[in-house]
């Protein structure tokens, strides 16, 4: 088995680990453009040799560590995007409970108040 065989299973493997996420409803469509995308690049670069071998000699690189580089690339691209997603979730996170907590001081106040006044 060549490495081509491998980087084409490998994003074959990803493109249907995504669709199959999408379908059951584990990943949100917004996400599963970037990982799709990433299953196409490498599977593209997998099924055409010729380019690759094209691309690793203008860089000076062995196909195979071409390949590595950008898989390499590519993962890291997407690492960056869910600690991107995460740390945005996490902020809207705090601000929910901040409100949360706002509103419970609120209503406590409220019903204090109601219980505070003499009834006539």
């Amino acid at each position: 088995m060549t490495f081509h065989s491998v980087f084409l299973l490998a994003g074959l493997a990803m493109i249907a680990g995504t669709l199959i996420s999408l379908r059951r409803a584990h990943i949100r469509a917004e996400y599963s453009v970037s990982w799709l995308a990433v299953g196409a690049i490498l599977s593209g670069l997998a099924l055409f040799p010729r380019l690759t071998d094209r691309l690793s000699g203008s860089l000076g690189l062995d196909p195979l560590s071409y390949l590595l580089v950008v898989g390499g690339g590519l993962i890291s691209v997407l690492i960056f995007e869910i600690s991107r997603v995460v740390s945005q979730l996490r902020d809207e996170n705090v601000l929910l409970a901040q409100r949360v907590a706002i509103l419970e001081f609120r209503i406590r106040q409220r019903t204090e108040e109601r219980h505070d006044i003499p009834n006539t």
